[in-house]
């Protein structure tokens, strides 16, 4: 659709005619294009019934013939209003020739009404179309790369001038360069995603921190693409930037909060671990008196064993393993009995007990205690 507008922009009608000054600006040759537009009849013209004031708006008539009959002036360019034949204004460039030792001047105008109407509706469109882009949260911004990998931002909406802590009247005035606000850790990686798009046309995907205009930095993901290349042949990125501090802050918080819970299981007393239900000897933590339980270091057993103990249990860890799923389902609880083969050949009678446990996000986990049988 876009392609169809811009075809119609350019609709242009040449209109000729030959103009003799010295005859009260009488019309005495002009082609069918003009005939049809003045709606006087080509036979009628060369009659001498046209006169350049005829078609003239009357505010531009004077200012008009002062211009061709200039003393000197051979080529006159100039935006005037003509009259058609239903007596209606329309906008025309003109481009007039003045012809040497004579009175007659060739005059060319160039019908660009239709463009202008046209040009007027695209800009009204990009018009509207700038405002819905602004009111998209997230940044949207068309960068190029220059040959020494500036990215100059040549059009930001209001979330991006957010992000980058400038406004539209500021990046237009001067090269705005978005490279210099990447964080110093974060531009190589920035740099290679986008000689990697450059070279391959692969969309980059990315989280890195930008600059803002309070000189702080935010975390912000970005998407980006080449879309098309300048006169100059450097590639025109369009991207979209979201700011994911936010989101940033809640993974460290997360982290944070995770590590602790680590660490207070690795230090917990008793042979403390969690597992699903589904898998019931796969665990992800293990407390330091299972480790010592099984006599396996803390990463053999989760790079040897890949943090299942049915390994340990032998063949009979699946009758085991059903039999805590039936119980836990069941009464939210288990306990069962079986032996361990922990490390040096050791035989270990356990007692294994669980306990369902319900998260804050629905989920299910089994958190359970392994305890020495000696019976």
């Amino acid at each position: 659709m876009s392609e169809n507008i811009i075809d119609r922009t350019y609709e242009v009608e040449f209109l000729n005619c030959l103009v003799d000054k010295a005859d009260d600006f009488k019309i005495i040759d002009a082609d069918s294009h003009f005939a049809e537009f003045s709606g006087v009849h080509i036979s009628k013209i060369h009659q001498g019934k046209l006169f350049l004031q005829d078609i003239l708006k009357p505010t531009d008539r004077q200012p008009f013939f002062d211009k061709i009959c200039r003393k000197n002036a051979r080529y006159i360019y100039m935006d005037v209003d003509i009259l058609n034949e239903q007596g209606e204004c329309v906008f025309v460039h003109c481009t007039a020739e003045n012809y040497e030792d004579s009175s007659l001047c060739r005059i060319v105008f160039a019908d660009v009404s239709k463009s202008r109407e046209k040009t007027q509706e695209i800009k009204q469109q990009a018009k509207e179309i700038n405002h819905l882009i602004d009111l998209v949260t997230g940044g949207v911004c068309l960068f190029k790369v220059t040959p020494d990998m500036h990215f100059e931002a040549i059009y930001m909406n209001q979330g991006a001038c957010r992000i980058f802590g400038t406004t539209k009247e500021s990046y237009r005035q001067r090269a705005y360069r978005i490279d210099e606000l990447i964080h110093k850790d974060d531009k190589t990686v920035v740099f290679q995603a986008v000689g990697k798009a450059m070279a391959t046309g692969e969309n980059i995907d990315l989280e890195y921190r930008v600059l803002t205009h309070k000189n702080q930095f935010m975390w912000c993901k970005c998407n980006a693409a080449v879309q098309r290349y300048d006169d100059e042949g450097n590639p025109i990125f369009h991207a979209m930037f979201t700011d994911i501090s936010g989101v940033k802050k809640a993974e460290e918080r997360a982290d944070a909060a995770n590590d602790k819970l680590v660490n207070l299981i690795k230090n917990l007393s008793g042979a403390i671990f969690f597992s699903t239900i589904e898998n019931p000897f796969e665990c992800d933590l293990i407390s330091g008196d299972f480790v010592r339980l099984i006599g396996y270091s803390r990463s053999e057993f989760f790079d040897r064993f890949d943090g299942d103990f049915a390994r340990l249990i032998g063949e009979k860890a699946e009758k085991k393993a059903e039999e805590i799923r039936k119980k836990v389902l069941k009464n939210g609880n288990s306990e069962v009995h079986y032996q361990l083969n922990a490390r040096g050949a050791k035989i270990v009678n356990v007692i294994d007990t669980r306990k369902l446990i319900t998260q804050k996000d629905g989920t299910q986990v089994l958190m359970g205690e392994l305890i020495m049988n000696d019976e």
